[in-house]
């Protein structure tokens, strides 16, 4: 479960660092590179191919972990997975219900404890 848990931050990191460059803060985007950091020069590679008059993307992986990282990856990226990443401690979690944003009802009131300290600080 750890090394699920390691994978999601790394390629989820990858994913946001890309999607969110413009916003992000340098603190955030240092921790984003860090996690990408962690492909080691082992990602996979892919070309374009037609099939069926269609192109399709063929990935070239040198290795069974980077498969399935990369698989990983794609569960975590895909809104309409059932893995979700936790809102509030970043792990990695099977939502029992679309909408799902906490792993457990403990991350789901400390995110809120937090979010409403933050907003009386600011009052």
């Amino acid at each position: 479960m750890k090394e699920f848990s390691d994978w999601a931050f790394t390629f989820t990191t990858s994913f946001l660092y890309y999607m969110d460059y413009d916003s992000l803060d340098e603190q955030t985007k240092n921790l984003y590179r860090q996690g990408m950091s962690a492909f080691g020069g082992i990602s996979p590679t892919y070309h374009i191919a037609l099939a069926e008059n269609a192109p399709v993307i063929v990935w070239n992986f040198h290795s069974l972990l980077v498969m399935i990282q990369m698989c990983f990856s794609f569960m975590l990226t895909d809104s309409d997975c059932d893995m979700k990443l936790c809102k509030h401690c970043g792990r990695a979690f099977i939502a029992s219900r679309k909408g799902n944003e906490f792993c457990s009802p403990k991350c789901k009131n400390q995110y809120n404890v937090y979010k409403t300290r933050a907003r009386k600080k600011e009052e």
